[in-house]
């Protein structure tokens, strides 16, 4: 059986809590996850009741699993979450409270405000750079982006598994025209705004992924190495 063979890297006590369908559920989970943005036009909230915070930290027990090596640099005093990511959490009353003020800005929200009308919560998620805000790109940081990136991935397989939409967006006026009006730390550096939505709505566009249909299978982009035997 193929998940045997799986399970022998694990130690007994975790392979012994692996659901011998396991396997199958999160390969569909990872497939069946997409890129969709909702778009309101024009971008007023939508009628519903959003996301409980319940429900958002459902999302994120698992999500906070996701793999990391090196402490926040927050955390080596002794204060702090050791993780290397943070996140900013609005709710639907949140994101709607939101549009108005991001239309004040100098800098154009573009479609930032359609997305927070349709949101039914919104997920901030930064990781903390060794520097601060004049952070380098060293391998230090390289490391602690790559775990926030995981940290997001586990997330977004989350609400998949739950039905919930979602969209891991790079944030435009987000990811730093707003810190301050957000409360976000200016040591911070925001690597997804991550929408989660309800069902589209019918007359609200709902714009998949470009990239989706140009996906190619990993003998495309996988190459076996063959090591001489001395």
């Amino acid at each position: 059986m193929p998940w045997a063979f799986e399970t022998r890297f694990l130690l007994p006590h975790a392979a012994a809590c692996v659901a011998s369908d396991a396997m199958g559920k999160i390969d569909d989970i990872a497939k069946a996850r997409r890129t969709v943005k909702l778009l309101p036009d024009p971008p007023e909230p939508l009628t519903g009741a959003g996301l409980s915070r319940e429900v958002v930290d459902a999302l994120l027990e698992p999500a906070g699993f996701a793999p990391f090596h090196r402490a926040a640099p927050a955390a080596r005093g002794g204060e702090g979450a050791v993780e290397p990511w943070r996140v900013h959490a609005l709710d639907k009353t949140g994101c709607a409270a939101l549009i108005p003020r991001l239309n004040e800005m100098p800098k154009s929200p573009g479609k930032v405000v359609n997305m927070l009308a349709a949101a039914d919560a919104l997920l901030l998620v930064t990781w903390l750079p060794e520097e601060g805000r004049d952070w380098t790109a060293s391998d230090l940081n390289m490391e602690h982006i790559a775990a926030t990136g995981a940290m997001i991935q586990t997330l977004l397989l989350a609400a998949t598994e739950r039905g919930i939409g979602n969209y891991w967006s790079s944030g435009g006026v987000l990811a730093d025209e707003a810190f301050d009006l957000l409360g976000i730390g200016r040591e911070e550096r925001l690597l997804g705004a991550i929408f989660l939505w309800p069902d589209a709505p019918e007359g609200v566009e709902a714009k998949p992924g470009k990239l989706r249909g140009q996906r190619r299978a990993p003998m495309h982009w996988t190459r076996w190495i063959e090591v001489p035997v001395s």
